[in-house]
Protein backbone atom coordinates (compact mmCIF):
# COMPACT_ATOMS: atom_id res chain seq x y z
CA UNK A 1 0.00 0.00 0.00
CA UNK A 2 1.40 3.55 -0.87
CA UNK A 3 1.16 6.63 1.63
CA UNK A 4 -2.01 7.70 -0.10
CA UNK A 5 -3.89 4.48 1.13
CA UNK A 6 -4.08 2.69 -2.65
CA UNK A 7 -3.09 -0.68 -3.59
CA UNK A 8 -2.33 -2.54 -6.93
CA UNK A 9 -5.57 -4.13 -6.81
CA UNK A 10 -7.25 -0.24 -7.19
CA UNK A 11 -5.45 0.64 -10.40
CA UNK A 12 -6.53 -3.00 -11.43
CA UNK A 13 -10.48 -2.41 -10.84
CA UNK A 14 -10.11 1.32 -12.56
CA UNK A 15 -8.61 0.03 -15.82
CA UNK A 16 -11.46 -2.90 -15.76
CA UNK A 17 -13.73 -0.30 -15.15
CA UNK A 18 -12.71 2.02 -18.47
CA UNK A 19 -12.02 -1.36 -20.81
CA UNK A 20 -15.33 -2.19 -19.63
CA UNK A 21 -16.78 1.29 -20.32
CA UNK A 22 -15.14 1.35 -23.86
CA UNK A 23 -16.11 -2.23 -24.60
CA UNK A 24 -19.80 -1.59 -24.02
CA UNK A 25 -19.67 1.57 -25.90
CA UNK A 26 -17.83 0.51 -28.92
CA UNK A 27 -20.07 -3.36 -29.02
CA UNK A 28 -23.36 -0.74 -29.07
CA UNK A 29 -22.22 1.40 -31.85
CA UNK A 30 -19.41 0.82 -33.71
CA UNK A 31 -19.02 -3.09 -33.73
CA UNK A 32 -20.43 -5.95 -35.82
CA UNK A 33 -22.70 -6.38 -33.80
CA UNK A 34 -24.45 -3.34 -33.36
CA UNK A 35 -27.58 -4.53 -35.52
CA UNK A 36 -28.61 -6.65 -33.08
CA UNK A 37 -29.18 -3.70 -30.27
CA UNK A 38 -32.14 -2.78 -29.45
CA UNK A 39 -31.23 0.96 -30.39
CA UNK A 40 -30.51 -0.59 -33.68
CA UNK A 41 -34.34 -2.02 -33.77
CA UNK A 42 -35.83 1.31 -32.68
CA UNK A 43 -33.39 3.43 -35.32
CA UNK A 44 -35.73 1.40 -37.68
CA UNK A 45 -38.90 1.92 -35.82
CA UNK A 46 -37.96 5.89 -36.18
CA UNK A 47 -37.39 5.43 -39.95
CA UNK A 48 -40.90 4.55 -39.58
CA UNK A 49 -42.47 7.36 -37.35
CA UNK A 50 -41.12 9.82 -39.70
CA UNK A 51 -42.43 8.37 -43.45
CA UNK A 52 -45.72 8.14 -41.15
CA UNK A 53 -44.96 11.82 -40.08
CA UNK A 54 -44.69 12.97 -43.65
CA UNK A 55 -47.55 11.20 -44.94
CA UNK A 56 -49.68 13.10 -42.85
CA UNK A 57 -51.44 16.55 -42.91
CA UNK A 58 -51.05 17.31 -38.94
CA UNK A 59 -48.13 17.18 -37.55
CA UNK A 60 -49.03 17.81 -34.11
CA UNK A 61 -49.10 14.41 -32.43
CA UNK A 62 -45.37 13.82 -33.66
CA UNK A 63 -44.63 17.26 -32.34
CA UNK A 64 -46.01 16.14 -28.88
CA UNK A 65 -44.14 12.77 -29.24
CA UNK A 66 -40.97 14.63 -29.71
CA UNK A 67 -41.53 17.01 -27.13
CA UNK A 68 -41.87 14.32 -24.55
CA UNK A 69 -38.99 12.42 -25.44
CA UNK A 70 -37.37 15.66 -24.87
CA UNK A 71 -38.58 16.28 -21.29
CA UNK A 72 -37.44 12.90 -20.48
CA UNK A 73 -33.66 14.49 -21.41
CA UNK A 74 -34.39 17.87 -19.64
CA UNK A 75 -35.24 15.49 -16.10
CA UNK A 76 -31.77 13.78 -16.39
CA UNK A 77 -30.23 16.67 -17.57
CA UNK A 78 -31.44 18.65 -14.21
CA UNK A 79 -30.68 16.00 -12.40
CA UNK A 80 -27.29 15.60 -13.65
CA UNK A 81 -26.60 19.00 -12.63
CA UNK A 82 -27.86 18.39 -8.50
CA UNK A 83 -25.73 15.28 -8.48
CA UNK A 84 -22.27 17.55 -9.77
CA UNK A 85 -23.26 20.39 -7.31
CA UNK A 86 -23.60 17.50 -4.29
CA UNK A 87 -20.45 15.50 -5.19
CA UNK A 88 -18.75 18.80 -5.94
CA UNK A 89 -19.77 19.82 -2.24
CA UNK A 90 -18.67 16.53 -1.14
CA UNK A 91 -14.58 16.64 -1.85
CA UNK A 92 -14.53 19.07 1.08
CA UNK A 93 -16.20 16.66 3.15
CA UNK A 94 -13.75 14.04 3.41
CA UNK A 95 -13.05 13.77 7.04
CA UNK A 96 -16.63 13.60 7.62
CA UNK A 97 -16.89 10.51 5.17
CA UNK A 98 -13.75 9.21 6.82
CA UNK A 99 -15.69 9.07 10.26
CA UNK A 100 -18.95 7.02 8.46
CA UNK A 101 -16.41 4.69 6.40
CA UNK A 102 -14.63 3.80 8.99
CA UNK A 103 -18.02 2.11 10.57
CA UNK A 104 -17.73 -0.38 7.73
CA UNK A 105 -14.97 -2.72 8.66
CA UNK A 106 -14.61 -3.82 5.28
CA UNK A 107 -14.29 -0.62 3.39
CA UNK A 108 -10.25 0.72 2.12
CA UNK A 109 -11.02 4.49 1.67
CA UNK A 110 -9.03 5.46 4.50
CA UNK A 111 -7.47 8.56 3.43
CA UNK A 112 -8.29 12.14 2.46
CA UNK A 113 -6.45 11.41 -1.04
CA UNK A 114 -9.06 8.16 -1.67
CA UNK A 115 -12.10 10.28 -0.95
CA UNK A 116 -11.23 12.74 -3.23
CA UNK A 117 -10.20 10.72 -5.68
CA UNK A 118 -13.46 8.35 -5.50
CA UNK A 119 -15.78 11.31 -5.90
CA UNK A 120 -13.60 13.15 -8.47
CA UNK A 121 -14.30 10.07 -10.69
CA UNK A 122 -17.97 9.62 -10.31
CA UNK A 123 -18.11 13.58 -10.62
CA UNK A 124 -16.35 13.20 -14.10
CA UNK A 125 -18.75 10.77 -15.12
CA UNK A 126 -21.47 12.65 -13.86
CA UNK A 127 -20.05 15.78 -16.05
CA UNK A 128 -19.90 13.72 -18.75
CA UNK A 129 -23.39 12.35 -18.49
CA UNK A 130 -24.86 16.37 -18.30
CA UNK A 131 -23.03 16.78 -21.62
CA UNK A 132 -24.84 14.38 -23.54
CA UNK A 133 -27.91 15.03 -22.16
CA UNK A 134 -27.82 18.82 -22.84
CA UNK A 135 -26.66 17.83 -26.16
CA UNK A 136 -29.27 15.50 -26.53
CA UNK A 137 -31.79 18.21 -25.46
CA UNK A 138 -30.38 20.70 -28.79
CA UNK A 139 -30.63 17.93 -31.01
CA UNK A 140 -34.29 16.78 -30.24
CA UNK A 141 -34.74 20.52 -30.33
CA UNK A 142 -33.53 20.77 -33.70
CA UNK A 143 -35.62 17.64 -34.57
CA UNK A 144 -38.97 19.27 -33.61
CA UNK A 145 -37.91 22.24 -35.83
CA UNK A 146 -37.54 19.91 -38.70
CA UNK A 147 -40.75 18.31 -38.30
CA UNK A 148 -42.45 21.76 -38.93
CA UNK A 149 -40.57 22.50 -41.77
CA UNK A 150 -41.37 18.31 -43.55
CA UNK A 151 -42.74 19.17 -46.61
CA UNK A 152 -46.52 18.87 -47.53
CA UNK A 153 -48.02 15.63 -47.70
CA UNK A 154 -49.66 16.23 -51.46
CA UNK A 155 -46.21 17.15 -52.20
CA UNK A 156 -43.57 14.44 -54.28
CA UNK A 157 -43.49 11.96 -52.90
CA UNK A 158 -39.43 10.76 -52.96
CA UNK A 159 -38.63 14.00 -51.76
CA UNK A 160 -40.79 13.45 -48.71
CA UNK A 161 -39.22 9.87 -48.05
CA UNK A 162 -35.92 11.66 -48.60
CA UNK A 163 -36.72 14.25 -45.50
CA UNK A 164 -37.85 11.59 -43.59
CA UNK A 165 -35.20 9.11 -43.60
CA UNK A 166 -32.45 12.51 -42.52
CA UNK A 167 -35.27 13.28 -40.07
CA UNK A 168 -35.10 9.61 -38.88
CA UNK A 169 -31.22 9.63 -38.71
CA UNK A 170 -31.26 13.13 -36.83
CA UNK A 171 -32.88 11.86 -34.36
CA UNK A 172 -31.27 8.48 -33.83
CA UNK A 173 -27.96 10.55 -32.97
CA UNK A 174 -30.02 12.58 -30.39
CA UNK A 175 -31.12 9.38 -28.78
CA UNK A 176 -27.92 7.62 -28.97
CA UNK A 177 -26.56 10.54 -26.58
CA UNK A 178 -29.29 10.42 -24.51
CA UNK A 179 -28.92 6.67 -24.19
CA UNK A 180 -24.84 7.50 -23.70
CA UNK A 181 -25.56 9.54 -21.30
CA UNK A 182 -27.87 7.38 -19.48
CA UNK A 183 -25.30 4.58 -19.67
CA UNK A 184 -22.89 6.98 -17.85
CA UNK A 185 -25.58 7.06 -14.98
CA UNK A 186 -25.13 2.99 -14.39
CA UNK A 187 -21.40 3.29 -14.45
CA UNK A 188 -21.57 5.81 -11.91
CA UNK A 189 -23.29 3.66 -9.73
CA UNK A 190 -20.08 1.16 -10.29
CA UNK A 191 -17.94 3.38 -9.82
CA UNK A 192 -19.38 4.37 -6.32
CA UNK A 193 -18.99 0.47 -5.07
CA UNK A 194 -15.77 1.99 -5.19
CA UNK A 195 -15.62 3.59 -2.18
CA UNK A 196 -16.16 0.27 0.05
CA UNK A 197 -12.72 -1.50 -1.77
CA UNK A 198 -11.87 -2.60 -4.85
CA UNK A 199 -12.64 -5.99 -5.18
CA UNK A 200 -16.25 -4.45 -4.92
CA UNK A 201 -15.50 -2.09 -7.78
CA UNK A 202 -14.73 -4.86 -9.92
CA UNK A 203 -17.61 -6.89 -8.80
CA UNK A 204 -19.75 -4.34 -9.58
CA UNK A 205 -18.55 -4.22 -12.66
CA UNK A 206 -19.18 -7.58 -13.75
CA UNK A 207 -22.71 -7.53 -12.98
CA UNK A 208 -23.33 -4.28 -14.87
CA UNK A 209 -21.60 -6.00 -17.46
CA UNK A 210 -24.37 -8.66 -17.39
CA UNK A 211 -27.11 -6.47 -17.48
CA UNK A 212 -26.28 -4.08 -20.04
CA UNK A 213 -25.76 -7.35 -22.13
CA UNK A 214 -29.16 -8.57 -21.60
CA UNK A 215 -30.71 -5.42 -21.71
CA UNK A 216 -29.45 -4.19 -24.88
CA UNK A 217 -29.37 -8.45 -26.75
CA UNK A 218 -31.32 -10.36 -24.91
CA UNK A 219 -34.33 -8.20 -22.94
CA UNK A 220 -38.31 -9.54 -22.96
CA UNK A 221 -38.81 -5.92 -25.06
CA UNK A 222 -35.77 -6.96 -27.65
CA UNK A 223 -37.36 -10.50 -28.63
CA UNK A 224 -40.81 -8.73 -29.09
CA UNK A 225 -39.48 -6.30 -30.99
CA UNK A 226 -37.61 -8.87 -33.57
CA UNK A 227 -40.48 -11.80 -33.50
Amino acid sequence: MDKHGFETVDLVAVLFFVFTWCAYFWTVNASRWQTRTITHQMVLYRQQWMLNMVGREVRMVDALIANSLQQGVVFFASTSILLIGGLTAGLSSADSAMRVLSDIHWSSTNTRTEWELKVALVLLIFIYAFFKFAWSYRLFNYVIIMIGAAPPAEGDSAAGEKFATKVAKLHAIGAKHFTMGLSSYFFALCAAAWFINAYTFIAATVWLSLVLYRRTFQSNFMKILVD
